[in-house]
């Protein structure tokens, strides 16, 4: 599907017609809404002005923030491979489909059914768009590779979805001279996993003779993924902390464990020393048939940390610094996250002892693909002890 100029379509979720309006091709957005048809089933975020009229500006953020950004990583080449001048003219060529959720648009008399074009179940050229974003050297896709979900994958890093034995997984670059955001990502995963928190599982791969991280898609055909800034900007009346403004509009819905979710992420934050949870970088899972929230997402994207720009000289001082990203808050202490933490007890952080043998373990393995020196594992390794024996310590204050 490709629209011409200014086209009458349809916004749909699943088989349910949400609305009717002017789409304009050449700007890539929605010019004029016509008629809402179920207001029920409006993507999270989109905000109504009235009964019978939805903001346009609200509307066509959500739908452009679906497109590759123009600060992706090596755009311009994954641009030059697919012919493409724009890499927003690729949100028409599958209908503006993603399988991070269930909406999708198409001609007003368009009769096509979900169940035919969603690619949760649709078979794509995984290795045209995969090769065409990560291949350093010469590579002419075929034009398949115009035609998957990755033509809605938001982010700054290389990214594809690619299929493989366990099925329907997200295969992401690093941007450092060490690779070392791919590894990062495994770690926060295992962390995760010692402490029974709710993460993403990742592991690291190489493919096209680098490193990337892969993780399963956590979603399916009944459940979709809304964000974090998402759910905040539902919110009528926002509060001078987004993190409470996120806590009420998880109430208003009925979820009364986020805190307890939220606790989670802050706790694997501080250990890795991520900078940025910005608001796409957590989420609520939704249900896909009714539009109802259910709960928080499992933690994702848990890279960008254990200093992974910084130099070896400056690792041991990280902790110090105030340059931690909340959704839409800046420049935070990541002393402050342990501040926000109340439930203590649940964790048990002996699970963690060997944690930096085992990182030490996992970077040697990927040294003649990183390139990572000794000086620099060792660094990372004492980083990562040094958060844990912190987290042990406070848990001790917390218990007295």
């Amino acid at each position: 599907m490709l629209f011409q100029k200014t086209e009458r379509v349809k916004l749909m979720h699943k088989d349910v017609a949400v609305l009717t309006g002017e789409y304009d091709s050449r700007r890539h957005e929605f010019r004029k809404v016509n008629e809402i048809l179920r207001p029920d089933h409006l993507p999270t975020g989109v905000l109504l002005d009235g009964p019978d009229s939805v903001n346009l500006v609200s509307l066509n953020g959500w739908f452009q923030w679906r497109a590759i950004p123009k600060y992706r990583v090596d755009l311009g080449r994954l641009k030059e491979r697919l012919h493409i001048s724009d890499e927003k003219e690729l949100l028409e060529l599958e209908y503006g489909l993603s399988v991070s959720d269930h909406y999708w648009f198409a001609d007003i008399d368009d009769t096509k059914f979900y169940a035919e074009l969603n690619f949760f179940n649709r078979d794509f050229d995984q290795d045209g768009f995969g090769q065409a974003m990560f291949r350093t050297s010469r590579y002419e896709p075929k034009d398949t590779a115009l035609h998957t979900p990755n033509n809605t994958l938001c982010g700054y890093h290389r990214k594809a979805w690619m299929r493989n034995e366990h099925g329907l997984c997200l295969y992401k670059g690093s941007t450092g001279f060490h690779q070392q955001e791919c590894i990062n990502e495994w770690l926060a995963s295992v962390l995760a996993d010692r402490l029974g928190l709710y993460c993403v599982p990742y592991d690291v791969l190489r493919y096209e003779g680098q490193l990337v991280s892969v993780c399963p898609n956590f979603l399916n055909l009944d459940l979709e993924l809304a964000t974090a800034s998402d759910a905040i900007a539902a919110m009528h009346e926002k509060l001078p902390d987004t993190v409470d403004s996120f806590l009420a509009a998880m109430e208003v819905h009925g979820i009364a464990d986020a805190r307890a979710s939220l606790e989670e992420m802050f706790l694997l934050d501080y250990l890795m020393l991520n900078t940025d949870r910005h608001g796409q970088n957590a989420g609520i899972l939704v249900d896909a048939n009714t539009n109802r929230w259910i709960s928080m997402a499992p933690i994702f994207d848990t890279g960008t940390g254990l200093g992974c720009f910084a130099k070896t000289s400056e690792l041991e001082t990280l902790g110090n610094q105030k340059n931690y990203r909340l959704f839409s808050q800046k420049h935070l202490s990541f002393e402050s996250l342990l501040d926000r933490i109340q439930n203590w007890n649940r964790y048990d952080f002996s699970t963690l002892d060997d944690m930096p043998d085992l990182f030490r373990s996992v970077l040697l393995s990927y040294r003649s693909t990183t390139g990572i020196s000794d000086e620099r594992i060792e660094a990372l390794c004492e980083l990562l002890k040094s958060r844990i024996d912190r987290v042990k310590q406070y848990q001790l204050t917390k218990r007295v």
